[in-house]
């Protein structure tokens, strides 16, 4: 008996490991197969939009493991609250405190996007100067996919302080693209050619108004700029983007112009030697 003595002393904290690891794999199995099922199945019915699905499911995850994580502390002997817990911790607990502020800063600006709504799954946005189609909003992040195919993940917390556009419900933008000609140039002729190649472009849009107009003289030369608008969704559906089409557009002057004889001067500075 003597030599088995050692053996039991780790056999109760050994059950005790096995105990809260069964409670983990209860607490993901109910996570995952009967509430996200079930969430699922009743958005279905009531044809609840995506929007709502995803923050209901996350703060039902978050419900069910605060569940497991209080009843993994009670099968280790440990009773009383998180707040009785973090206080007789001292130091550390106001470290975790601090840890979880952002945390909780987080939640709550997504709690805020979520009943708010200034933008839903699918909708094409513009935030804190990055823009593309909203693909997944959690409660502590918004998912974009930019125009470029690159993923990116914003915070709530800064999306929720961030000027949001949303171009999905008003998808008409006005662009302006400039190009500067030399000072001999016909100004007449290169207004005209300018406006021609808008006619022309596919993207641009003949219900609303397009302008070339002199901007400015600068020191080099008279700058123009190509007034336009166009249909972002239309332009996304194509599989092109707004780069591309300022791009297109830029060329196309570029040749013409070449073909009429009119130049695009560099900068440069005359120097003048007195005697």
């Amino acid at each position: 008996m003597d030599l088995l003595a050692p053996v039991m002393e780790y056999i109760p904290d050994t059950l005790n490991i096995l105990y809260a690891l069964i409670t983990i794999v209860i607490a993901v199995l109910v996570n995952k197969l009967i509430f996200h099922g079930l969430i699922n199945r009743i958005a279905r019915k009531a044809e609840v939009e995506e929007h709502y699905v995803k923050p209901l499911k996350h703060m039902a995850s978050i419900l069910i493991y605060l569940v497991a994580f209080f009843g993994i502390l009670r099968i280790f002997g440990v009773h009383g609250s998180l707040t009785g817990l973090l206080a007789g911790a001292g130091i550390a607990g106001i470290v975790i405190g601090f840890a979880l502020q952002d945390v909780l800063s987080g939640v709550v600006s997504g709690i805020i996007l979520f009943i708010t709504r200034p933008f839903k799954i699918g909708d094409w946005v513009e935030i804190d100067g990055t823009e593309g189609i909203v693909k997944d909003l959690t409660l502590q992040r918004t998912k974009i996919l930019t125009l470029d195919g690159e993923d990116v993940t914003l915070p709530n917390s800064k999306v929720n302080n961030s000027s949001i556009m949303n171009k999905t419900h008003h998808p008409e933008s006005r662009i302006d693209v400039g190009i500067g000609v030399d000072y001999d140039t016909d100004m007449q002729k290169a207004i005209g050619i300018c406006e021609e190649i808008l006619e022309e472009n596919e993207y641009v849009l003949d219900e609303k108004p397009k302008k070339t107009l002199i901007q400015e003289f600068g020191g080099s030369s008279i700058n123009l700029i190509l007034r336009f608008w166009i249909d972002r969704k239309e332009i996304r559906n194509e599989g092109t983007n707004l780069g591309q089409l300022k791009s297109e557009i830029r060329n196309e002057i570029v040749d013409r112009f070449r073909e009429k004889d009119i130049e695009i001067p560099f900068p440069h500075m005359e120097i003048i030697k007195k005697e």
